[in-house]
């Protein structure tokens, strides 16, 4: 799974702001739990430094922020009850509203930065409503088991695109830490990092609602298979 996640971070690196970790490791932690969520966050967040280089403030910046990650996504999908109704619309509603305020209000950026930061921001927008309006039609038919799986999807996204949120948020803390910003120097980092934020945030709102269904699948018929041994003599067991 680690690698898979490197290969994944590796081959979209050179497509700024689209990532398909969050939905992989997503995935994987609430199928397998906290434990093994873990481990792989861990492992992946190290060697992705050893890959891509190894700078203290971005290993700090990782180990925290998948660890956590992995925590609060494995403990959800071992707690064996659905997520309650109103987590999904109410986080929609919050991030639909943010990007909207930073899409009229602006940020004190370059001129030269303002139509993206602006387009980024109404797309966050369009897409939170999106899934908002698609939550709403999913619970309305929620007795059917393919909806049900949908408004988990749902959730889950906006769970991930809380999370994605915070990841920048976490990076305008430790980086200016580590490296001793001034004030306005640290303001400006955390206005530039709505740039990666948005597009971010949209890609992985969009990537776990399309694919937890099909990694639900793939893992959850992983977790189920029986060891190869299975009805082997004891000698040829490992």
């Amino acid at each position: 799974m680690c690698a898979v996640l490197l290969v994944a971070q590796f081959v979209l690196s050179f497509v700024p702001g689209v990532e398909l970790v969050t939905a992989l490791l997503l995935a994987f932690c609430y199928l397998f739990g906290i434990r093994c969520g873990m481990l792989t966050a861990t492992a992946f967040s190290l060697l992705r430094c050893f890959i891509f280089g190894f700078y203290p403030n971005v290993i700090v910046l990782y180990l925290v922020y998948f660890n956590a990650f992995a925590l609060f996504f494995g403990w959800l999908g071992g707690r064996g009850r659905p997520i309650a109704a109103w987590v999904c619309p109410v986080l929609l509603a919050v991030l639909a509203g943010g990007a909207a305020a930073a899409a009229i209000a602006g940020l004190p950026v370059s001129a030269l930065y303002v139509p993206r930061l602006k387009g980024a921001a109404w797309a966050l927008f369009f897409v939170m409503c999106a899934l908002l309006v698609l939550y709403f039609v999913l619970l309305a038919g929620r007795q059917k088991g393919v909806l049900r799986q949908g408004m988990e999807a749902a959730a889950l996204a906006s769970l991930a695109a809380l999370f994605t949120v915070c990841f920048t948020l976490l990076d305008d803390v430790i980086t200016p830490l580590f490296y001793g910003y001034t004030r306005d120097a640290a303001l400006g980092y955390f206005y530039a990092g709505f740039l990666a934020m948005l597009p971010q945030t949209v890609s992985a709102a969009v990537s776990v609602f399309v694919l937890f269904p099909v990694l639900a699948r793939i893992f959850g018929g992983a977790r189920k298979s029986p060891p190869s041994n299975v009805g082997r003599m004891d000698k040829d067991m490992v």
